[in-house]
């Protein structure tokens, strides 16, 4: 038993699709369009349609009979050559031709956005984290008792010291004296074992000078190996311009 032989015809949206079907696909002029053989081939895809039960709207039989009209227009001789031009019969089917080939292409560009679009997953702003920091109120009472406790009491307070005096000439020579003895022990002096916290203000002032006095006579010099790194003072021997 032999099985029933299937066609499929493509699907077309339209008359209009079918037409623009048929131009493209002989490569034809939608301005110049042979109007005899393409209602020939419309009119072939309308009784394929029939004979295999596909269900024909009643839009693209009305476009046969737009077809069929404009034929015959173009073929019935004219009885006097001298009336005046109506126009070209396919006018209107080109302006409809064009109008629906440009909403095609849109329609094809809408299609192709929706499927990129159905790559990318979308949400909704997160709100932000909103945090609330309660600010406690104080009065004027406890900021008068916090400022009391930073105040020493008189049992806490120092005992006054007496001023006393630095001679920046005494400073020098126990530079140098320290200079002396760590060269005998083969170590270096750190510029901090002379200027350290414990000294008061007036000793670390003149400590200071007599060191820069020492460098300007040009009897010690200043090392440092690299940036932030500890400060050596040494001795200096020869009497020239070396690194200060």
């Amino acid at each position: 038993m032999t099985e029933a032989l299937t066609v499929k015809l493509p699907e077309f949206e339209g008359p209009l699709d079918l037409l623009v079907h048929l131009i493209e696909k002989d490569k034809l002029d939608i301005y110049d369009i042979p109007i005899v053989s393409i209602t020939e081939q419309y009119i072939a895809y309308i009784n394929a349609m029939q004979e295999y039960d596909i269900d024909v709207a009643s839009e693209f039989l009305l476009m046969a009979a737009m077809l069929l009209q404009i034929k015959s227009r173009m073929l019935l001789p004219k009885d006097d050559p001298e009336e005046e031009d109506e126009g070209d019969p396919r006018e209107m089917l080109v302006e409809m031709l064009v109008v629906y080939r440009k909403f095609k292409k849109r329609a094809s560009l809408l299609r192709e956005c929706l499927g990129q679009s159905r790559l990318h997953a979308m949400r909704n702003p997160m709100p932000p984290t909103v945090s609330v920091k309660k600010i406690k109120a104080y009065t004027l009472a406890d900021l008068l008792r916090a400022l009391a406790n930073l105040i020493p009491s008189a049992e806490e307070r120092p005992a006054v010291i007496p001023r006393q005096e630095f001679h920046v000439q005494d400073k020098m020579r126990e530079v140098l004296e320290l200079l002396a003895s760590k060269s005998t022990k083969g170590e270096a002096l750190l510029f901090t074992e002379v200027i350290h916290k414990e000294h008061n203000r007036s000793e670390t002032i003149a400590s200071f000078l007599a060191i820069l006095e020492l460098l300007r006579l040009k009897q010690i010099r200043i090392l440092q190996e690299k940036a932030f790194a500890p400060l050596y003072i040494i001795a200096r021997e020869e009497q020239n311009n070396g690194t200060v």
